[in-house]
């Protein structure tokens, strides 16, 4: 039926045991719990199931648990992770290769001011120019000696490395960094980001880090466009330095982005999960 598939996804690697440790089964030093080796992270190829083939039932279903906690029911929504949004591809300056992001703000794509790849991308090879590369190959090694919870937790700075390689943004034309980072994970999603730095919190922390530009597309009614960010605005409002666009509310913006993206580059409104255990 189709709800079984095999791909390469990162594990956390015991060399001298031979076998894949849970995130739990790895210490704060990144040793195993057992051997005590040094835990490596490895790409490997295996089985998933696919449970995006039942995320519309398991919400559904969610209603007919009577007299479970809203809290409970809440956090078993979260897990399932049904985020709705569009695919865009972003073309890579030199080769036909293009890089895949899912987002749930296409309304902020005149935004984007660079892209990230997971560290274990395979395009990470393919896109780090030769000036780049010893660095590219340090910081490699660094991150894979982390574990996953530790590049995904939310009080740890985030930490990345440019790769050299150029990317093109669909909608403004511009060339844009693309850079490697720790919480960009490869088994997540499409393995790769847009960088909105003015509109996502985390990207904007980021960017101000490694001074990459800012750009606002969003703002609230009546605000002005031109005055500074102290922080991310996240919230919806009206798009600006965006084109045929400006003017359009984030809704109206969502919808009429992914018309164009889908008629003119190959993007794709869809839905995507991510599972909170693997």
């Amino acid at each position: 039926m189709g709800l079984a598939y095999q791909k390469e996804a990162a594990v956390n690697w015991d060399p001298i045991d031979q076998t894949v440790l849970a995130n739990e089964q790895v210490d704060n030093e990144g040793r195993s719990w057992r051997s005590g080796a040094k835990v490596e992270r490895k790409l490997l190829r295996q089985w998933f199931l696919k449970i995006t083939a039942y995320a519309e039932e398991l919400l559904n279903d969610l209603e007919k648990l009577t007299g479970w906690p809203e809290r409970v029911k809440t956090m078993q929504a979260n897990w399932i992770g049904k985020s709705v949004g569009a695919y865009l591809k972003f073309p890579i300056v030199g080769m036909d290769q293009k890089i895949g992001v899912f987002t749930t703000r296409p309304d902020t794509v005149y935004g984007v001011t660079y892209v990230v790849l997971a560290p274990e991308h395979p395009l990470t090879a393919q896109v780090t120019c030769k000036a780049q590369q010893q660095a590219v190959d340090q910081f490699i090694e660094a991150v894979g000696a982390e574990s996953e919870m530790d590049r995904m937790a939310a009080d740890k700075p985030k930490k990345g490395i440019p790769t050299g390689g150029k990317a093109i943004n669909p909608f403004t034309g511009a060339e844009i960094p693309i850079w490697i980072a720790d919480y960009v994970l490869y088994e997540y999603g499409t393995g790769a980001v847009m960088g909105v730095p003015a509109h996502d919190s985390r990207d904007f922390v980021f960017a101000q880090q490694n001074k990459l530009p800012i750009q606002t597309v969003i703002i609230p009614e009546g605000s002005d466009p031109d005055a500074p960010l102290a922080a991310a605005y996240t919230e919806p409002g009206v798009m600006v330095n965006s084109g045929e666009f400006d003017g359009k509310t984030s809704l109206e913006g969502k919808q009429a982005i992914i018309a164009k993206a889908e008629k003119k580059h190959g993007a794709r409104p869809e839905f995507s999960i991510v599972c909170g255990t693997g």
